[in-house]
This record gives structure tokens, C-alpha cells and sequence, in this order.
């Protein structure tokens, strides 16, 4: 591989609908910076493209372009979209082989096997090949054929102390040796650490030392000392196997280098870690608190001095053009944290009184940063607490304000948060409001599950926490092959976290229980689906949407359910007359759906489809919100594909929608007698 003064040249052709899919339906959304960052860290990147139909993942388009990626648009048509996809990326990397001999690296992000031959000819060429994709959905055969692949979830993860075991990567320890090994018998120890890291990848391609928790490769070498000895030459590190007549290395550096920070035992890390680790996981990145009240204070001067009322993503956007244009990064990262923090926070009033990313933002100028700032710090307290974690108020403030923070400053927040009933005080923290649970349980629209919770039978056994999360998982397997079987497991677990959250037992979080019941609705309004009992299926669909609020703490698990269950609850309108519905229902953008519903061929089936959609505004108007803005983010592909009045009838349709639910009482929706 040719060097350069700025680093290897390099190519990336990114398959994005095959790792976008698969990071949304694991964790809700793909982090475009986060490969991009990664790749910038191995060379120049000449070349950046990414493949896929941006009409369907047009929310991509804005950190995309930030990043320098170029989009290629591929229309979907049918099910040939993906081969399409794999076809104009593989010839284009061909292509560039060609053209461009300069190229040293081609990395290619995605998990899909069709790509191993790609792989196999660019090696041909003399090319260095980076593999990129899902640890669940990447082909051995793939990262096999790549001189390096990397894990998606490496890129991401907070704490990477387990992620070996959680990925099932080989030992690591067993690889080093191997290599070393293979070094001695060609007569090349001590090796070169860097040629020794070539010798490992050559072995197994996956190996990456983030992968175990180390920033840098010499780093993971200190870690191995009772395996091998360390030698520096001419500033250079080299390495050789320690052998039994070696003296052994000191126990005071075994100790200190052993294990990197990140990968200590968690009985070793430090409690504001795991509030950190624990607030990542459940889709909140802990902002240090001077970049919150920055980024804070320009919102309050965004959208007080806009001339008409912005959305949250109007807002976010403005902010992130102007440190685009002062070069404050830092606070350009933080934007979209803050704006989660802050539809979380209950602090902002939203056109149609429900919280919606997309809904204009009322009141504006009564609110200040002295009211606003707290109630974001708040997110980080409830978020914990919903989630079953014990606050500790000593450990939690230097996480949230900065080291020597005094626990005042979070017993605040949790006094804060009792006033206002979703919580109580504990003894040095909080934990769920009985009214709280009582309230969700109330909902009118989730009547229908909470009468099968009273009365489900549950298993043999004591029930607890473990059961209900073994119960989740058996129903998880089960709901592709056996909708009874898995709705029923759900349910069980449901009922049984519900009474371990009201017993305060350990670990028994309010958002398993609230996932739980989505997972069950869900469920429910597939089989009648499937089985055609539309008049259950409705209420069931409901029930699930009126649980996928943005505002709310499930939300980043229920996040990837939302588009399939849309386009299901969409194609209703058809299939209750016996008409024919989209294709592929699972797979096809919602608002596409609706768009080809609405204008169905039979005026009837678009008539129904409106009685579908005026339900779903009363239990989640901002459902109705991002079918509208998913509607003009296809309306471009849609215009140059044909007929651009189909879609403007239907923007029509929803706009009105909008207006006459915000002026309309929030109604609740049960019974079967939904459509008429």
C-alpha cells in the first residue's frame, strides 16, 4: 500500500440502505459521523459515496452532506432495489480502480455478502480493503475476504468493557499468540508491532483492538505482559513472546496495564460511568453542562426572534448552520442531544398540545434559560429512574455539572420532579410516582391490553425482573412464527414488571414495562392483521402509536417499529375492501403508502384511509406530522417519477388534518367499532 504525506488515499462506497436498516432495527438510528470519523482517522478520503433511495432515508441527507458524502439516488422499485444498489456500487468501485490508480484503501460499508467477490477482485488489484457493518447482520464470508474489518457497534458504543462477549469475537490473547508464533517461524522476532498487527488481521480480519477496549494497539500490547515482552529499538516498539525463562514482568505494571480504563471490572468503575454508560444505552449522550447552557441559550435567541413559530427541527437546523459558520463544533455535535433533552424535558407547549419534533413551538417568549436548563437536567434523572437505576445524588452531580458539583444540585432536580408527581423522593434519590404508573394504565386507548394484563395466568415460578426479561426474549424469538406465543409471553412479562415497578423491586424499569406493552400491541395488530380481523387490528395499532411518543422514554426502542407498523396500519383502508395494497409492506416507506392508499384506484379505499388517519391524529398527532414531512421528503422522486397532483392532494389532506386537531380535544379511541 502506497503512503502519503497525509495518509493512504482512500475510496468509500457505503451499500446505506443495508447498514442503515440494520442499525435502526438495533439501535434506532446509524450514526453517519461516527463511520465517517473513523474513516478519516485511516487516510485522505478522495472519494465518499453512498448508495440508496434518499427519498426513504431523506432524514439522512443533512449529516451526510456534513460529513462530505456524496448521495446516489437509487428509486425503489419493488423488491430489485437492493441488487440495484449492490450492481451500481460494485461498478463504480471497479470503476475507480481503473481510474483512479492513486487509490490505495476502498472501504466498504455494509454486511452483505454479495460484496465478497468485490472484495476478492480489488485484492486482485493490489487494493487494501476496509470492511465496515453489523456484527448481526454482516456475512462471515464478507469479513473473511476484507484485509480488515471493523464492528458497527465498536464505533458507537460508550463502554466497550464487554463488548467482545457481547459480539462473541475471538480471544484475543489466543490471536496474539498465534501471530507471534507464525512471526517465529519465519525468523522475524522480535516483530515490528505494527507488522505484528498485519499478522494478526491476516489471521482474522475482524480483529480490532476498540473492539476489547483499547484505544491504540500499543495499548492493548500493554495489557498482554504476561504473554509478551516488550522492546523499544530506535524508538520503534517491537515485540516477542515471553518464554519460561523469562523473568516475569512486574506485578505493580501487570496491574497497572492489565486492563484498559474502559474495560475494568464494573465493580471498578466508577458510579458516574455506569449513570453515563446506562443514559448512552438508553439513547441520551451526557452534554458537559456549559456546552447544554450554550447551545441552550441559542435556542431561547433562535426561536424568540424568529418572525413566525419554529419546530424543534427548525431550530436545531438554524443552530447548526450557525456553528457551521463559526466553526463551533463542539456545540454542533451537542445540538441534537439538547433538542432530544429538551422535547423530554415537558418544558416547551407544541402546536396540538402533543410534543412533536415537527410541531411549532407556542409561548416561546415566556420561556428563559433559568426555567429551561433545570428542566433539561431533569431528562437525565428521569431517563435513570424510568430506566430502574438507584440515583445517587453524589455520584450523579459531577456527571451532570462537573467534577466537585455538590449533590444539592441533583436533589433539586429530584424535588423538581416529585412536585410535579411523575416521581417520588427516595432516600438520597427518586423513583416512580404510583400515579404515574396508575396514569399509564388509565389511557383509554390502551384499555384493550390493560384488561388482558388484569387476567393474564403467569408462569410457573417466582416471578421477578429475570423472569419477565427471559419471558421477553422467548416472545422476541417467537413473533416471526407464532403471534399467540409471543403475544401471550409479552404479556406475561408486562404484568409481571408491572408488579415488580410498583414493589420498587431492584431493577425494574418503567420503560421495560411500557416496551413491553408496545411490544405486545404490536404483536396483537399483526395477527389480526394477517388473519384479517381489521376491527381488532385497529385499536391494537393505536394502542402501539399512542405508546411511540417522541417525548417519551421508550421511544428509541420503539423507534425502529414505527415506519412498518404505519405502513400495516395504512394498508387497512384496503384490505377491508377487499382491495389490492402495496407490496413489500414491511420494507416501503410509510409515507409512500399512504401517498399510493390515499390515491387508491377505488375513492372508497382513500375515504377510509382518511377515517385511519383523523384516529391516529387524536392518539399521536405526531405521527400525522411525520407522515406529512416523510410525504415532502418523497415528494422530489415521486415528481420526477410522475403525476406530482396525487401528491400534493394528499399534503392537502394532512395539513388540514393538523390544523383540525390542533383545535380538537385529545379523544381516546377503544372499542372495535373504529372504522365504519
Amino acid at each position: 500500500m502506497e503512503m502519503h504525506l497525509d495518509g493512504p488515499q482512500m475510496a468509500v462506497f457505503i451499500d446505506f440502505e443495508n447498514v442503515a436498516t440494520s442499525a435502526e432495527a438495533n439501535y434506532g438510528e446509524f450514526d453517519v459521523t461516527a463511520v465517517a470519523d473513523l474513516l478519516r482517522s485511516r487516510g485522505r478520503l478522495l472519494i465518499k459515496r453512498a448508495y440508496g433511495d434518499w427519498g426513504r432515508f431523506h432524514r439522512y441527507r443533512r449529516p451526510m452532506l456534513e460529513n462530505g458524502i456524496d448521495l446516489l439516488q437509487l428509486y425503489s422499485v419493488g423488491i430489485q432495489q437492493k441488487n440495484r444498489a449492490d450492481v451500481r456500487l460494485a461498478i463504480d468501485a471497479m470503476e475507480t480502480v481503473f481510474t483512479r490508480p492513486n487509490i490505495d484503501v476502498y472501504a466498504v460499508v455494509s454486511g452483505d455478502s454479495d460484496f465478497t467477490e468485490l472484495i476478492h477482485k480489488l485484492r486482485d488489484y493490489g487494493k487494501y480493503t476496509i470492511g465496515i457493518g453489523l456484527h448481526s447482520a454482516t456475512s462471515d464470508l464478507l469479513r473473511r475476504a476484507c484485509d480488515e474489518f471493523i464492528f458497527y457497534e465498536t464505533l458507537i458504543a460508550e463502554e466497550l468493557s464487554d463488548i467482545a462477549d457481547e459480539l462473541q469475537l475471538p480471544d484475543p490473547r489466543d490471536l496474539l499468540h498465534r501471530a507471534l508464533v507464525a512471526a517465529e517461524q519465519k525468523g522475524e522476532t522480535p516483530v515490528f508491532a505494527g507488522r505484528l498487527k498485519q499478522i494478526m488481521l491476516s489471521l482474522d480480519s475482524s480483529f480490532n483492538e476498540a473492539n476489547y477496549g483499547y484505544q491504540q494497539f500499543r495499548a492493548f500490547l500493554e495489557g498482554q505482559l504476561n504473554l509478551i515482552i516488550l522492546q523499544e529499538i530506535d524508538s520503534q516498539l517491537y515485540v516477542k513472546l515471553r518464554k519460561a525463562g523469562d523473568p516475569p514482568a512486574p506485578l505493580a505494571l501487570l496491574t497497572e496495564l492489565s486492563t484498559p480504563s474502559s474495560a475494568k471490572p464494573i465493580g471498578d468503575i466508577d458510579p458516574s460511568q455506569r449513570f453515563r454508560s446506562f443514559l448512552r444505552e438508553a439513547g441520551l449522550r451526557v452534554i458537559d453542562y456549559a456546552t447544554r447552557r450554550q447551545v441552550l441559550a441559542d435556542f431561547l435567541s433562535a426561536v424568540q426572534s424568529s418572525l413566525k413559530p419554529l419546530s424543534l427541527n427548525q431550530a436545531a437546523d438554524l443552530l447548526k448552520d450557525r456553528y457551521d459558520a463559526e466553526n463551533a463544533l463542539t456545540q454542533k455535535i451537542a445540538v441534537g442531544e439538547v433538542t432530544r433533552l429538551l422535547i423530554m424535558s415537558g418544558a416547551l407547549r407544541y402546536e396540538g398540545d402533543q410534543p412533536a419534533s415537527d410541531a411549532p413551538l407556542l409561548d416561546v417568549q415566556q420561556l428563559t434559560l433559568e426555567s429551561l436548563s433545570p428542566a433539561c437536567d431533569s431528562v437525565y434523572v428521569t431517563r435513570l429512574v424510568e430506566g430502574g437505576v438507584p440515583v445517587d445524588a453524589g455520584a450523579l452531580a459531577p456527571l451532570l455539572y462537573g467534577p466537585g458539583a455538590p449533590a444539592d444540585q441533583v436533589m433539586s432536580l429530584c424535588k423538581r420532579l416529585s412536585a410535579s408527581g411523575c416521581m417520588m423522593l427516595t432516600n438520597g434519590g427518586c423513583n416512580i410516582a404510583p400515579a404515574a404508573i396508575d396514569a399509564l394504565l388509565a389511557r383509554e386507548e390502551l384499555s384493550l391490553a390493560v384488561e388482558s394484563l388484569r387476567h393474564v395466568a403467569l408462569p410457573a415460578g417466582e416471578p421477578s425482573v429475570a423472569m419477565a426479561e427471559t419471558l421477553f426474549r422467548e416472545a422476541s424469538d417467537l413473533r416471526q412464527k407464532d403471534f399467540a406465543g409471543s403475544a401471550q409471553r409479552y404479556l406475561q412479562a408486562a404484568r409481571i414488571q408491572l408488579d415488580a415497578v410498583r414493589g420498587g423491586q431492584p431493577r425494574a424499569g418503567f420503560d421495560d414495562l411500557k416496551w413491553y406493552l408496545a411490544s405486545y400491541c404490536s404483536v396483537k395488530a399483526g395477527h389480526a392483521f394477517v388473519t384479517g380481523n381489521y376491527s381488532e387490528a385497529v385499536p391494537f395499532y393505536l394502542a402501539f402509536f399512542s405508546l411511540a411518543q417522541e417525548a417519551d422514554c421508550v421511544w428509541p426502542r420503539i423507534q425502529r417499529l414505527v415506519n412498518p407498523m404505519a405502513s400495516y396500519y395504512f394498508a387497512i383502508a384496503g384490505k377491508r375492501l377487499g382491495e389490492p395494497v402495496p407490496q413489500n409492506l414491511g420494507r416501503s416507506p410509510a409515507a409512500q403508502v399512504a401517498l399510493r392508499i390515499h390515491n387508491h384506484a377505488n375513492p372508497q379505499v382513500g375515504l377510509v384511509w382518511e377515517d385511519l388517519m383523523r384516529l391516529l391524529g387524536r392518539v399521536n398527532l405526531g405521527m400525522v406530522r411525520m407522515t406529512l414531512r416523510e410525504l415532502t421528503g418523497l415528494a422530489g422522486p415521486i415528481n420526477q417519477m410522475g403525476d406530482p397532483a396525487r401528491v400534493e392532494r394528499t399534503r392537502a389532506f394532512l395539513d388540514e388534518l393538523i390544523t383540525h386537531c390542533q383545535d380538537t380535544p385529545v379523544l381516546a379511541v377503544v372499542g372495535t367499532t373504529v372504522v365504519p
